[in-house]
């Protein structure tokens, strides 16, 4: 996956016309990257996902894109199954690419919080301390 900047991801949605959001009717167009929750190596990513809904006739309305469990979590209002189809596979794919630089990764991290990523960006535990000092 290509890997895009947080000001080549804002260009493309202002060439796109924004995206509409699917909960909120009284805001204009989303027009920067600032509305996913999300790591930049996802970026690139999600472009490639919202290109492909679109050619596939999606109305570019969301209500919701996050990370959760290690993966993209892409919401949107109702639609079509080939809409959800298309979803499913970049959230499938993004659980293989690491959400700080786009690199091949894994799932890691601890029982409270897992994320994708990479060998250099791997998750490293805190270490514990021994000492019984307050």
């Amino acid at each position: 996956m290509n890997t895009i900047t947080k000001e080549e991801m804002d260009e493309f949605l202002v060439s796109i016309g924004g995206l509409e959001s699917g909960i909120r009717t009284d805001i204009g167009p989303l027009t920067d990257a600032y509305i996913f929750s999300v790591g930049p190596g996802w970026y690139g990513l999600i472009k490639s996902l919202i290109e492909e809904l679109i050619n596939a006739g999606w109305d570019k309305q969301v209500c919701q894109i996050k990370e959760k469990f290690g993966g993209l979590r892409f919401y949107v209002n109702s639609a079509p199954k080939e809409v959800h189809d298309i979803i499913y596979k970049y959230e499938s794919i993004s659980m293989k690419t690491c959400e700080v630089c786009g690199n091949p990764g894994t799932i890691q991290g601890n029982p409270r919080w897992l994320t994708c990523l990479c060998e250099e960006h791997k998750y490293k535990p805190k270490e514990v301390s021994d000492s019984k000092s307050l």
